[in-house]
């Protein structure tokens, strides 16, 4: 099992390595990308220790700081918790399911206040900030990255620029007052995540402020990976199989990426996880390409894109340019663990909410519905052995505890703006005319 130790290392203990040519960069809480001229591709963390230590006086995420790229570490938060299923996986015939639980479930000790895993990523992403720094943090959510950062930024008491479709507004709550410099930006008349991608990367860009950065990002992508460090950790193995819903499919790669760095720690097994992603159709853009075995995403008309993202349920998964065919991305994390996608309808994703919640005992979210049936859909398939080891991510759930537990507060928005506004330039000047007007 892991080494445990207290001390706390300095942002020196990882660097930055390209995923397509393999260039080197030191730690740089700012740096994106690659400076090389080659086709986009990600950055992925190398950290000097192979071997994880877990320090369990830190808390939360930190426990695993030595896979993080921080500097510091961050006061309060939860962590993902994994057990194993006993009903559920009765229900289907499997042996050894273990559940990923990334929300509120007090009797699990499971208490990320936000209900998603979403929650493991925003500190990762804060810690790699030096704590001085004073440019504000701009980021676009179609919801639970959103809620999850004003959350943790208002606890924190730092400045942030949260974009957001309005018709995801009621996603934006907390169980605590929002702090006065986190401030609420929507995308009015039927505009989608994709835009409210669009104006947060103009704002990022203005003296001031700076952007999170997405899948890019690799604190964001190292810190949704915990799910797999807390579940190989606790099993003392790696799974054969992992499901989860994805949107941008950072999630995904996260886990994959967290398997190498396991694979390379040589105490877990040489098990290299199959991931099984799913997505909430009809907006299924990666399944689509997938099943093409095709690496480039299927063009639509934006009219036939938005009303199918009107559809779906789960509308954190409507990432309209999501990290598939970048170097790095899910096509690779796809062939590289003979993965497979699945499209799920929304009425399925209800039939397994409804299941899990019967049989486990607790409430969990659309795109944790998503990623429940496309178990489901595997084990009905016979796909799965009844032996294997099977980690199923979900993502998000507790809010109906949260809910009797808590009083919520919701973030009033600041600002809104439509679609023509943001391609036009006419927001981002009108932003620009309040900054100066403060």
């Amino acid at each position: 099992m892991p080494k445990i130790n207290d001390s706390v290392t300095d942002c020196s203990h990882y660097r930055l390595r390209c995923v397509h040519c393999g260039a080197d960069y030191p730690a740089n809480p700012f740096r994106l990308q690659c400076d090389q001229p080659h086709a986009p591709s990600l950055l992925r963390t190398v950290y000097r220790t192979q071997q994880l230590t877990i320090r369990p006086h830190l808390p939360g995420i930190f426990r695993f700081l030595d896979w993080l790229p921080a500097d510091h570490f961050l006061a309060g938060g939860g962590k993902p918790i994994t057990y194993q299923s006993t009903h559920l996986a009765r229900r289907l015939g499997l042996e050894q399911l273990y559940i990923s639980f990334n929300g509120y479930w007090p009797e699990r000790a499971a208490n990320l206040l936000t209900g998603s895993f979403k929650e493991l990523e925003a500190p990762s992403v804060l810690a790699r900030v030096p704590e001085h720094h004073r440019r504000t943090l701009v980021v676009a959510s179609a919801g639970n990255t959103g809620r999850a950062f004003a959350h943790i930024c208002s606890s924190l008491a730092r400045s942030l620029y949260l974009v957001i479709p309005e018709k995801n507004l009621d996603a934006i709550w907390s169980t605590s007052k929002f702090y006065p410099g986190v401030r609420l930006i929507v995308v009015s008349d039927g505009g989608d995540y994709a835009d409210a991608i669009a104006l947060a990367q103009q704002i990022g860009q203005l003296d001031g402020f700076f952007p999170e950065g997405g899948a890019a990002n690799v604190a964001r992508r190292d810190g949704m990976g915990l799910t797999v460090l807390d579940a190989v950790t606790t099993l003392g193995q790696i799974p054969a199989h992992y499901f989860q819903a994805v949107g941008s499919g950072t999630g995904g790669i996260s886990a994959w990426e967290a398997n190498q760095r396991l694979l390379q720690d040589g105490r877990f097994g040489n098990q290299t996880m199959q991931l099984h992603l799913a997505q909430n159709s009809p907006f299924s853009p990666m399944v689509d390409a997938w099943k093409r075995g095709s690496r480039t995403l299927v063009a639509r008309r934006e009219g036939v894109t938005k009303a199918q993202i009107n559809q779906v349920s789960a509308k954190v998964l409507t990432n309209r340019s999501p990290a598939y065919a970048i170097a790095g991305g899910v096509y690779d994390a796809l062939t590289q663990t003979g993965g497979q996608m699945y499209a799920v309808t929304n009425s399925a994703a209800v039939r397994a909410r409804r299941l899990f919640k019967e049989l486990e005992g607790i409430d969990i979210s659309p795109s944790a519905g998503i990623a429940t049936a496309a178990l489901l859909q595997a084990a009905e398939a016979n796909a799965l052995k009844k032996t294997d080891c099977i980690l199923l991510n979900i993502t998000s759930g507790g809010t109906e505890r949260i809910r009797q537990d808590y009083a919520l507060h919701y973030l009033a928005p600041r600002m809104a703006f439509s679609p023509q506004e943001i391609r036009s330039g006419s927001a981002l000047r009108h932003i620009e005319q309040q900054l100066l007007s403060v």
